[in-house]
């Protein structure tokens, strides 16, 4: 850790550097961090690895129940509603998010002067790129929920209750645009290796080190920042939803109603589903920006519990999303029928 703390400033003290750099062991570079960063009692180990294999299969399994289902309705009638749109993005975006989130403990990080490689780029790009879809479209997901089941007669909830099912797909491309330009953004910034001659080593290794710090502040920044505006759109959503079955709850209650009709059914799951997203949204939202803001390392507790907790994701999100739509549910119903009989 002292090769960092101050720039070489002679040719003796660079030798010393060059020779410790070159003398690290090729472990910290080349040994899965599973086995090498992990410090702590061996049944806590089996309980971590074995609560990850639980998740990544259910998160696998229930999106790519997801996927299967639509592309197969897909196939059969030619066109694909606006909801089985934005279901079928997300079953797709869930998948790849698992794969490339249980990757990540398979990477390995080198401390003092992280050495990023093109590989590592690609990953880091690919990361973000769907992680920021997921959070695009969860927050589409909602919007059209409350824009199908909200009765208003504003101008603005008009224009968007007549033109919802023709602009998710614009949205779904607009998400994944956004989410590739601020990926290749974050991922072209990665701090690239250090030159190997000793000119560059003497002259910007302080550079390197302030830019690294810089950008590591931006990046964080621009994470939030990205985040937190599907954030807002989704808990909106919410509010939206609850103070229009609260409304019509108080209507029906009015008039004597004590049965619960087809609009108060609709506004109960929608309501429900909503929330549950959000629910899911901010855990998802909080030990993610835990995890970027405050660095955490594979070794540590904290590092495990959020990364627990984003892997459930996926497959929590499926469920909701089979319970809440009615084919899915019917499909899900009907194979259950088949395996018991």
């Amino acid at each position: 850790s002292h090769l960092f703390c101050s720039p070489p400033n002679s040719l003796e003290h660079f030798q010393k550097y060059s020779t410790e750099l070159l003398d690290q062991p090729e472990l910290s570079s080349s040994t899965s961090p599973i086995l090498a960063t992990i410090d702590m009692p061996l049944t806590k180990i089996i309980t971590f690895l074995t609560a990850v294999a639980d998740f990544v299969f259910c998160g696998l399994l229930s999106n790519g129940f997801i996927t299967a289902a639509i592309i197969s309705e897909w196939a059969k009638s030619r066109s694909l509603a606006a909801c089985e749109q934005l279901l079928l993005s997300l079953g797709i975006s869930n998948i790849f998010s698992t794969i490339l989130l249980i990757m990540y403990l398979f990477i390995s990080e080198t401390k003092n002067g992280v050495t990023k490689t093109l590989m590592f780029q690609l990953y880091k790009g690919f990361t973000i790129h769907f992680t920021f879809i997921r959070y695009w479209l969860t927050a589409w997901l909602c919007v059209f929920y409350c824009i199908k089941i909200l009765n208003s007669t504003h101008p603005f909830f008009l224009w968007w209750k007549m033109r919802i099912s023709r602009l998710v797909l614009r949205l779904i491309a607009g998400s994944c645009v956004i989410s590739f330009v601020a990926s290749f953004f974050i991922a072209l910034h990665i701090p690239k290796q250090f030159q190997s001659n000793e000119t560059a080593i003497i002259t910007n290794i302080t550079q390197e080190e302030n830019m690294g710090e810089l950008w590591k502040g931006s990046r964080n920044f621009f994470f939030v920042i990205g985040s937190s505006c599907p954030l807002i759109i989704v808990f909106l959503c919410s509010v939206v939803v609850v103070v229009s079955l609260c409304r019509h709850i108080c209507q029906m209650t009015s008039k004597g109603s004590n049965f619960m009709d087809l609009q108060t059914e609709a506004h109960v799951k929608a309501a429900r589903t909503v929330l549950f997203l959000l629910a899911l949204y901010i855990s998802f939202y909080v030990t993610h920006t835990l995890n970027l803001v405050l660095n955490l390392q594979k070794d540590q507790i904290s590092f495990q519990v959020c990364f627990i907790v984003m892997l459930m994701y996926s497959p929590v999100q499926a469920a909701i999303l089979v319970l809440s739509n009615p084919k899915l549910k019917q499909t899900v119903s009907r194979m259950l029928a088949r395996t018991i009989s």
